[in-house]
C-alpha cells in the first residue's frame, strides 16, 4: 500500500510544469494523506531559483510526508556537489 502512495506521489512531481529543470525526489517518510500542496511548493522553490537561490535540494512537509526534493537544470551539466559518480578501479598487470 505504501508503494502505491510513493508511486503516484512521484508521479505527481513528474508531471508538474518545471520548465528547465527537472526533480528528483527521495521519499524519506510517507503519509497518511496525499499531500495538496506540492505544486505551490515545488513553484516557490523555482521561484527561489529564478531568483538567484543557490540552493538546489529543499525538504516538503505536508500531512505527515517527508520528501528531499533536489531541482536541477535542464540546460547544463549537473554541478560536481550533486552528480553521480562512478569509479573504475584498474588493477595492475600481475605477470
Amino acid at each position: 500500500m505504501k508503494t502505491d502512495k510513493v508511486e503516484q506521489l512521484l508521479t505527481l512531481i513528474g508531471e508538474l510544469p518545471t520548465p528547465g529543470f527537472f526533480i528528483t525526489a527521495e521519499v524519506s517518510v510517507v503519509g497518511s494523506e496525499m499531500p495538496q500542496g506540492l505544486a505551490r511548493f515545488v513553484d516557490g522553490k523555482l521561484a527561489l531559483i529564478h531568483g538567484g537561490s543557490q540552493v538546489r535540494k529543499f525538504i516538503f512537509h505536508e500531512e505527515g510526508w517527508r520528501v528531499v526534493c533536489t531541482f536541477f537544470p535542464t540546460d547544463r551539466v549537473v554541478d560536481e556537489r550533486y552528480a553521480l559518480k562512478n569509479k573504475i578501479f584498474r588493477e595492475g598487470n600481475k605477470d
